[in-house]
């Protein structure tokens, strides 16, 4: 089954998780690891071990918070070395429940879009007049 791998500073990841499991029940192959005290390298090791120790032939979707900083750097080396990975910013909660809800019905590179649609779909501004 595919795998969910959300990174953060602080827990904010696992807070995503904690929170989307609340709303559909449990769920396996969710991952989250925060960055805190981690170098790239430290970061990088952490997901290349994850990816070889559970054996995700399925694909693996890393969900980071913010493009260009040290999460998206280490995941983003891996996404270039390991074929069944992607690699997706702007994690918030939308996205997180797209994965759980949606992963089954759709191929791994059709799911890629569907998150990324699902995860902007999210934001959205109340506009009072």
């Amino acid at each position: 089954m595919t795998t969910c791998l959300a990174i953060s500073h602080g827990q904010i990841a696992q807070a995503f998780l904690e929170a989307a499991k609340q709303i559909t029940g449990e769920c396996d192959d969710l991952y989250s690891l925060d960055s805190d005290c981690d170098t790239p390298k430290t970061l990088y090791d952490k997901i290349t071990h994850l990816i070889e120790s559970e054996n995700l032939k399925d694909g693996l979707f890393i969900l980071v918070s913010l493009r260009g900083g040290s999460c998206w750097n280490a995941a983003a080396k891996v996404a270039k070395e390991y074929e069944k990975v992607e690699l997706i910013s702007g994690l918030n909660l939308s996205i997180v429940l797209a994965f759980i809800t949606k992963r089954e019905h759709f191929g791994f590179k059709e799911l890629a879009e569907v998150l990324l649609k699902d995860g902007v779909r999210g934001i959205s501004r109340l506009k009072l007049s």
